[in-house]
This record gives C-alpha cells, structure tokens and sequence, in this order.
C-alpha cells in the first residue's frame, strides 16, 4: 500500500486562514450594509510603494496607511532572515496560482520553461517593478491597482483598476500559471521582484546607502528615480546571472548528503521546480521557504531548516512578523501628507493642533486641498493629515492665530433643504441645535439622510461654534425640537442607492436645543432657495402697457428633488418668442411663477400649453438642445 502524501499542515493553514478571511470580507457587506471591506488594508507591496512616495515626496500614496507600509518593512526583515514568507503563506494569487500549476501537472499539461527563455523571461517582473514604482511615486496614487488581478477580482474592477491592463494581467496569472510552473510568480509578479532585491542584501543595502550619502551627506541632486532604476537593474542583472542569492536570507532549507537516499521526492514536492536532491543548500532566488520540501522527505533529518527539524519554523516566523508589523503600526503614525511652510525657527516653536472625524481628508488629492486651504490662514506654518482616521495636525504660531481661529477657518457651512413645506402653512417654525461630534460637510450630509426619514423637518444650516450650532427649519405641526434632537442622536442612518441598503454610524450628541422664533413662509422661502428670474426675448424693449402678466401657483418650486428644473422650465419658456420675462416669486402662500408676456404674440392659453408640454426643449450653455422629460402641471 503507498503511503499517504505528507501534507504541509502548518503552511497549509495560514493559506486557508487568508482565504477564510477574504471570503468573509466579501460576504459581510451583504449582511452588514455600513461594512465596507478594504482588500488592500495589508497589502506589503502598497505599502512599499506608499513609503517610497512618503520618503520621495513626503506623501503617501492615496488611501495608503502606517498599517501597510509597516506590512511592507515586515516583509523586507522576512525577506532577508527568511525569504519570502508573503509569497508563500499569505499572497492569495501565490496560492491560487500554485494550485493551477498543479492541476495543469496533473492533466500532464504543466512544464517548467528552462535555459536563455527562462532567464530572459526574469526581467519582465522587473521592468514592472520600475513602471509600478515609478508612476506611483510620481503620482502619489498605487499604479498597481490598475492591473493586480487580486485586486480587480475582489474590489469587482472598482473604478481605479483600468481594465485592458487587468485583463492582460489575468490571462498571464490564470492560463500562464495551468500551463507553465509558477508562470506569475517567476516573471510577472513585481513584489517577486522586489523580494528578491532585497535578498540581495549587501547589494540592496550597498546601492540604499550609497545614494543616501551622496544625497543628505554630500548635497548631490540625484533624483528618486536613478535609484529605483539602479535597484531594479541590479536585481534583474543579479538574478538573470546568478539564479541563486548569497547569504542572505538567513534561514535556508539544507540536505544532509549522508543520509539522503535520492528519491527526488522533494524535488516533485517544489511549488517551483528547485531540484532540491542535487545540492547540500538551497540557494535558489526561486526558494520561498514554504518548507514542502522539508514536509515530503521520508528519511529523518535529511532535510532541515538550517540543519534544524524545526517544520513550524516559516510558518510561526510569518505570523510574527505580521504580529509585529501590526504592533508597530499601532504606535506610529504616518501621514498621507506633510507640509511645512515656515521657517525652521518658527517650526522649532510652533504649537500643534489636531482634529479628528474630518471625513473629508480621504486620500492624497484631498489632504492637498485642505493643505492649500489652511495656508491661507496668516500664522498657520504647516499641515499633517492623517487619511487612516481622518485627522489633521496643524502647526502654527500661537502669537498670531489660534485654536479657534484654526477651527473656524477649517469649518464649511453648509445649507441643506431637506423637503418642500405643506401648502396649508403659512410660517415655518426654527430651533438652534449645538451638536458635538459634528463638523464637516459629510456630517451634514448624514444629518440630512436622517432628518429627511421622518417628516417635518424642511431645511437646516449649520454655523461655526464649539460646538457646532445647526439652526433646523420645521414644520411644528409634524415634529418637535424634542424628536428632531432623538433623530439627530440616533447611532446609525440608512438610506437607499440605486435600490442597494447603505448604513453608516454617527456619534451626534445634542448639547443643546433652543427655539428661535418662527419665519413666514415667504420670508423662508426667500432664505432658503436660489432665486430664479430672468428676461429675455427683448424685455427691455417693451413698456409695460405692451405686456401683459400670467401668475400661477407654483408649489413644485420649493422640491428639493427638482432643483434644476425651474431652470430648465424657464429654457423651455423662452421658446416662446412672446414670453418676454420668468420669475418665481416667494408668498405667504408658497412659490408662484410670474411670467410677463406680449398679448399680441402668444396667448395664456399658448402658455399653458406649453408649460404642460410633457417634455422641455431646454437649451444648454453650449449650444446644443435637450429634451428632459416635463415634472410639472399647471
């Protein structure tokens, strides 16, 4: 009877955790709507390049965070004292890719390219390393997501994956791994690449520090990109050449010759084709320490990790190293963006400020444009933002700003018409809410999700104070300031997209709510919504014993759903060569459209039927015309 095959279990449950976990990423949403799921929150290869853009550019690269870039250094310390650990217990494509090539062995449809092809094939990987690195670095944006097959798959080709690149880089992973033996991995992948630089230790290490010094010791202008270059070049001459590396990493699997019975079982048991049974070390740049090899052999203490029986070692010196990576990210703190404008004198005393839940700092692009903003304010030397908890640090010079004054000039008020009122009221009833935990336009926009679930409340406006006040207009004979503060606090709002449930957690705390007193109607209106008025047609031409004037009730004016179509109603109009002049005039009894038109041109009777036309011919700023369909009836 054949023996059963040994079975790698130590790696194969690190394989199986990360699949588990993917998995659950990707199910949770549809249980739990305010879940969003982020497959590149661990991702070592984005962090290398968010911490090559942060050291190049003093930024990280967009939605980039401590956690990633403290994945990537763990995978460099693996790398040089165990090889590549990522790539062979975490990377899902290794996983999925490996199991590939071996079903195309099993259909005997798998081959291992060899000689000129296969080491010319090598440099492909780093040539992607460069254009990776490169465009990441000058953009401060992850070139890698327009084409990572991980990525594309499980973010459902989000908007940042550019589509003929994804699906050039899945025909290489999926029928190039069936057929050909760890077809991605050996010449695709760009962190193979830049795993197997760093392997070359005394080489990465050697050409790092060299630039370093001609650079911070002795001035040289020598920019990122001869650096990246010269990494690059050397691992692709390095590997192509050598196939092997030195003394680096550490930890090597190693065969005892004397007690080594030849069966080749180890070399059938490589994910990458090393013939493991000719050599007393395993040196191959392909060797990722998964320790199969080492699992497979039959004869005791033949094959070791340097010369130790240890088979748990990879496996325990990846989880931590994660753990690590993990720990450290959690005490530092790596901004997206770090921006100091004043002198170095004023940054030795310069005070700090720092505000969290700015919601609006969500990537590189935005931590800019709040960077450019505060320089505006006189005594405000520098800006650090955060994207992992949307925070800023604002520096500044306590003599001439403050902390106050800081917070002012971050805060954007914001005015928000949640519902048309009833058309029996005749004034629209008001209450200042202070409202902590509140403070950018994405709280007001959450605000407005909750209030407009329940009737009542028409519009708010929020104004600076600590905290923030909100002055909310309501219909008193619908809600109470009492209800408007329990919906204001309520820990969760849901709303509806494109038929899909979408949650979100608030933290709101009403401090306190005072009563103001009440608007007329025509006084709110007036407040609240853009004035539409026009002439044309030649108004000015005419006197007013030419015109004549057609006043209807206009309701529909005051829906927030429709806010551009008065707009539009009033191109459509025009149309009419004797409608001379449009207004939508504010009344005690709601919105009314005033139209002034010629009598001796068109008809109330014209105009009536066009304005019930069921669609408008709406003319567009350039030039061209549309048909929208007609919400309104007269």
């Amino acid at each position: 009877m054949a023996k059963a095959k040994k079975r790698n279990i130590y790696r194969l449950a690190l394989q199986w955790t990360i699949i588990a976990l993917l998995a659950y990423m990707v199910i949770r949403p549809y249980f739990d709507k305010a879940y969003v799921a982020d497959f590149e929150a661990y991702c070592p290869f984005g962090g290398l390049q968010a911490l090559s853009s942060f050291l190049a550019n003093n930024s990280l690269a967009c939605s980039m965070t401590t956690t990633q870039i403290a994945m990537g250094l763990a995978l460099l310390v693996g790398v040089f004292l165990f090889s590549k650990l990522f790539c062979s217990y975490i990377c899902p494509i290794g996983t999925f890719t490996e199991w590939l090539s071996r079903q195309g062995k099993r259909f005997k449809m798998n081959f291992v390219i060899s000689g000129i092809a296969d080491r010319l094939l090598r440099i492909v990987k780093y040539a992607l390393l460069f254009i990776t690195f490169y465009y990441s670095v000058s953009s401060s944006e992850l070139f890698c997501k327009t084409f990572d097959p991980y990525y594309a798959i499980f973010s459902g080709f989000s908007s940042d994956v550019v589509m003929s690149y994804a699906v050039m880089a899945l025909l290489l992973a999926i029928p190039g791994s069936f057929f050909v033996r760890q077809f991605w991995c050996k010449y695709i992948c760009p962190l193979s690449a830049a795993s197997n630089i760093f392997s070359f230790g005394f080489v990465f290490l050697g050409i790092t520090g060299l630039y370093a010094l001609l650079t911070l010791v002795f001035g040289l202008s020598i920019g990122w990109i001869w650096l990246l270059g010269a990494l690059s070049l050397a691992g692709a001459v390095l590997e192509t050449t050598r196939l092997k590396f030195g003394i680096f990493p550490v930890v090597k699997v190693t065969r005892n010759a004397e007690t080594c019975t030849s069966c080749r079982i180890c070399d059938k048991a490589c994910p990458m084709a090393i013939r493991i049974s000719d050599i007393p070390k395993v040196q191959h740049i392909d060797c990722h320490l998964c320790g199969d090899c080492v699992t497979s052999c039959p004869e005791p203490n033949t094959l070791q990790f340097s010369k130790r029986k240890i088979n748990w070692l990879p496996a325990v010196a990846t989880v931590a190293l994660v753990v690590l990576g993990l720990a450290f990210a959690s005490v530092t703190d790596i901004p997206t963006i770090s921006l100091k404008w004043g002198s170095p004198a004023q940054m030795e005393n310069a005070s700090i400020y720092r505000q969290s839940g700015i919601k609006s700092v969500k990537c590189f692009g935005s931590s800019m444009s709040f960077a450019n903003h505060m320089k505006e304010l006189p005594g405000v030397l520098g800006v650090e933002a955060f994207v992992a908890d949307k925070s800023v640090k604002i520096y500044y010079d306590a003599a001439i700003t403050s902390e106050t004054a800081i917070r002012e000039f971050m805060f954007t008020p914001v005015s928000r018409v949640i519902a048309a009122p009833a058309q029996h009221i005749q004034s629209v009833s008001a209450a200042v809410f202070a409202i902590d935990k509140f403070f950018d336009p994405a709280d007001a926009r959450l605000l407005a999700l909750k209030v407009a679930q329940k009737p009542g409340v028409l519009a708010f406006e929020t104004m600076f104070g600590e905290p923030v006040h909100t002055l909310v207009y309501y219909d008193s004979t619908l809600i109470t300031t009492g209800e408007i503060s329990k919906i204001i606090e309520q820990k969760k709002v849901e709303w509806m997209v494109d038929g899909e449930l979408n949650q979100a957690e608030t933290g709101f705390k009403v401090a306190f709510a005072e009563p103001e007193s009440s608007l007329g109607l025509a006084a709110y209106l007036k407040k609240m919504y853009e004035p539409v008025s026009m002439t044309f047609n030649g108004f000015d031409s005419y006197d007013s014993l030419q015109t004549s004037a057609l006043q209807l009730p206009f309701a529909e004016a005051a829906n927030p759903e429709l806010t551009d179509m008065p707009w539009y109603l009033l191109s459509h109009i025009s149309n009419n060569r004797g409608v001379v002049k449009f207004e939508i005039q504010a009344t005690d009894r709601g919105f009314e459209l005033h139209l002034v038109y010629l009598p001796q041109m068109t008809s109330k009777e014209e105009i009536l039927n066009q304005l019930n036309e069921p669609a408008l011919k709406v003319h567009l700023s350039d030039g061209t015309e549309q048909q929208l369909d007609n919400p309104y009836r007269f």
